[in-house]
């Protein structure tokens, strides 16, 4: 709560955030009856409990695959009217997002092993990082689009696709890529190469 009430000291600051406890989440939860909750998802539920004016709390109640019940807690200070139980659990739960990429950014990339301790060689680093990300992702949907490859993660790229030797050969009128190695993945690889769906543009 400490935490809390520093937020709600910054004037104009809108925030959601979750309870550390699941245990007190749980705990607040045992009175509520089953039918005073919303669904919100396949296997979530929101239920908004009565309390003090400008901060919420939401109890999520979600169902595993194991078929256990797990309850958490949001507390936002946004106002019903701006965002409800259920849109303040989706618009949580999509935090989920960057912090995916930063978790595969960590396993991947490597950004926790930085080559520096300066600000701006860290900067530039992570631009780089940014850089080659956006440039892998634009290779998936322009040239693995339509193929076996399609749905592949970025790391499955840098680590099995990125090992696949090749040689590249520039002539007059195109650019030749040539995959000796015959394997399955190699095939696949070479397959989208040889038949791209875009087409290459000149700053001339």
């Amino acid at each position: 709560m400490e935490n809390i009430e520093k937020l709600m000291s910054i004037k104009g600051l809108k925030f959601i955030t979750k309870g550390y406890s699941t245990k007190s989440a749980a705990n607040l939860a045992k009175n509520i009856p089953y039918s005073e909750y919303t669904q919100a998802d396949n296997s979530v539920w929101v239920y908004e409990l009565p309390g003090e004016t400008g901060l919420r709390k939401i109890i999520v109640q979600t169902l595993s695959k194991s078929g256990k019940i797990t309850y958490s807690l949001l507390i936002t200070n946004i106002s019903k009217s701006q965002m409800s139980a259920i849109k303040a659990f989706h618009f949580y739960n999509e935090r989920q997002t960057i912090e995916a990429f930063f978790k595969m950014a960590k396993n991947v990339y490597h950004i926790k092993n930085l080559r520096t301790t300066k600000f701006h060689g860290i900067y530039a680093f992570l631009w780089l990082v940014f850089i080659t990300h956006n440039l892998i992702s634009c290779f998936k949907l322009t040239v693995l689009a339509g193929t076996e490859l399609e749905n592949v993660g970025v790391g499955v790229i840098i680590k099995k696709v990125g090992n696949i030797r090749g040689f590249v050969k520039r002539t007059s009128k195109r650019i030749e890529v040539q995959i000796p190695t015959i394997s399955h993945l190699a095939r696949l690889i070479t397959d989208a190469l040889s038949e791209p769906r875009y087409i290459q543009l000149s700053f001339l």
